[in-house]
């Protein structure tokens, strides 16, 4: 009886051991599992930010893009447009004693322009004026549209050019 003693009692050792390595190895396999869950959670999470992100971003990409297209667009019609800005000039140059009472500009460019004049010189100088940027070529078509000259010597003198950029 001792030699079954002796494989009963290694029989429990092994038995002991097996239980601890398979205590150990499901330990081993829960731990695993946890890690493994963590970072298909956090892959989950990533992805799920990173989808919306690119959602976001495609809205502005597509903004972005609907602006490029405005821009050229606008690009165009500036560069078509009419530099107004240097009328202001050819009009200093039309007068520099009187006032402009009106000035429009009609669909086909021609300016329209009202001045008030303090007297006939002044209005003889604007129309010696209008000649000479005529024939400097800083318009075209000057036309003298009214002439009115009031009891106190001021002249009212309406006129219409079309000016030359």
């Amino acid at each position: 009886m001792g030699e079954f003693s002796r494989i009963e009692e290694m029989l429990r050792v092994a038995a002991l051991w097996s239980l601890a390595g398979l205590f150990v190895a499901g330990l081993l396999i829960g731990g695993l599992f946890l890690f493994l869950r963590s970072r298909t959670q956090q892959a989950e999470e990533t992805k799920v930010r990173i989808v919306r992100e690119i959602n976001t971003q495609s809205a502005k990409e597509g903004l972005l893009l609907s602006l490029k297209d405005r821009i050229g667009i606008a690009g165009k019609a500036l560069d078509a447009a009419k530099p107004w800005g240097k009328l202001f000039g050819v009009l200093g140059e039309i007068s520099n004693a009187g006032t402009f009472s009106s000035i429009s500009i009609d669909e086909t460019g021609r300016v329209n322009t009202a001045l008030e004049l303090v007297s006939l010189d002044d209005a003889v100088s604007v129309i010696g004026n209008l000649m000479v940027l005529s024939s400097e070529k800083a318009l075209r078509t000057p036309q003298m549209l009214s002439f009115a000259l009031k009891d106190d010597g001021a002249v009212q003198l309406s006129i219409s050019f079309f000016p030359i950029f």
